[in-house]
């Protein structure tokens, strides 16, 4: 049975003015890498970026409650973020399963759609019972798809496209490329085409899905809260097949309580975020690396 033997360690650690950072996405340029996170608290949107060498830190966080026509401190229930780099950065709030994408400068809304699921009565009944475990983990398709990771109650996989369309599952051709822009729907709704459970493996690996994000290695990779560990997934998933495995696992600094938000940078260091009420201590944490596959 595979196992999280290697336990990761933190590099640095970093403080996000924010509550309850719940969501990480990452975009990379020649000049550095920026990672955005929300949390579902509020409708603050933060960015750290790095640059160099020499290297430099820079850390900025927005209200964007005015742009979404929230009340003030309303909570978002924005648990997943996901960017393609040039034109959006895309928030999911987990109750509603809407979508809102906000242009790269987070100055305007530029997309709001909605998640379907009536398309497969069974994951409608589950969405329908557990409306706090939907999704907490989101990638950006291209063709306008979006890959989900459900929470638990179970933990799932789900694509969802344009009304009409087939999965297409991951694969190297699955993410967008850079400078690649995501086709946002039309119809301003995209809907459920295939379901994928967890294999007995990552089951028992895994006993929730916390984030899900696309390594540079072409790996998803999926965090746990609950069982402190990190996951590569395997490095193929078919439409035509039902489950989804692990083919890796690392476990977490035994410091990092409440992770919820992972990206991982092109030097396969992990940046791994934890939902706490402070403001004033580190939430985010850059990690030691993992080895490629």
């Amino acid at each position: 049975m595979l196992d999280a033997h290697e336990r990761l360690e933190v590099l640095e650690a970093y403080s996000l003015p924010m509550r309850e950072v719940s969501g990480l996405a990452l975009a990379q340029d020649e000049g550095g890498v920026d990672i955005y996170a929300v949390g579902d608290a509020s409708y603050d949107l933060g960015r750290l970026r790095t640059e160099g060498p020499p290297r430099s830190v820079s850390i900025q966080v927005r209200d964007v409650a005015d742009l979404a026509s929230a009340e003030p401190n309303a909570a978002s229930q924005w648990e997943a973020i996901a960017t393609d780099g040039p034109a959006s950065v895309c928030a999911l709030a987990e109750t509603s399963a809407r979508v809102t994408c906000l242009s790269a400068d987070l100055t305007q809304i530029v997309a709001d759609f909605g998640l379907d699921v009536a398309s497969i009565p069974s994951l409608e009944r589950l969405w329908t019972d557990e409306p706090n475990s939907r999704g907490e983990g989101m990638v950006l398709l291209r063709g306008g798809h979006v890959l989900l990771l459900k929470e638990k109650k179970p933990s799932l996989l789900v694509e969802f496209g344009p009304k009409g369309e087939v999965a297409t599952g991951w694969n190297a051709d699955a993410p967008l490329r850079a400078g690649e822009t995501f086709a946002v729907p039309a119809s301003g709704a995209l809907v459920a085409l295939k379901v994928w459970t967890f294999a007995d493996t990552l089951a028992a690996l895994a006993k929730d899905g916390s984030d899900l994000t696309s390594g540079p290695d072409g790996h998803l990779y999926m965090l746990s809260q609950e069982s402190a560990v990190l996951v590569r997934l395997e490095g193929t998933l078919r439409p035509e097949e039902d489950k989804v495995h692990a083919a890796a696992a690392w476990r977490l600094p035994q410091d990092l309580d409440r992770a919820e938000g992972l990206v991982i940078d092109n030097r396969m260091h992990p940046w791994v975020a934890v939902d706490v009420h402070a403001t004033d201590g580190p939430n985010l944490y850059r990690l030691s690396a993992i080895e490629p596959p």
